[in-house]
């Protein structure tokens, strides 16, 4: 009895598309060679979908990186002028206390 061209694999499917164009045989091989090629292209394609879908997901979460560093650099900044303005104080009430004791 002859086999169902869904259990045969891609070297049963190729002998019979050897066989003459016009035949049963051929055509059914050739038939579930197409589907078989049309249903690795579907998978292929859900996979890039999948894949597209990730590096969406990797975009967002480098725009949030990126923010938390610009937020982080505005701390910073502000950090060292209050730091710079705190050192300008206490320079300014050196001199004021320097002041009161030459006079």
């Amino acid at each position: 009895m002859a086999k169902d061209t869904k259990d045969m694999d891609l070297d049963e499917l190729a002998q019979q598309m050897n066989l003459r164009p016009d035949s049963l045989a051929h055509l059914a091989a050739h038939a579930e060679f197409i589907r078989r090629q049309t249903e690795a292209q579907l998978q292929a394609a859900q996979a890039q979908v999948i894949a597209a879908k990730a590096e969406e997901r990797v975009a967002t979460a480098s725009i949030e990186a990126a923010d938390a560093t610009k937020k982080n650099a505005k701390y910073m900044l502000t950090a060292v002028i209050v730091a710079a303005l705190s050192a300008l104080a206490s320079a300014v009430a050196a001199c004021y206390s320097y002041w009161n004791i030459v006079k």
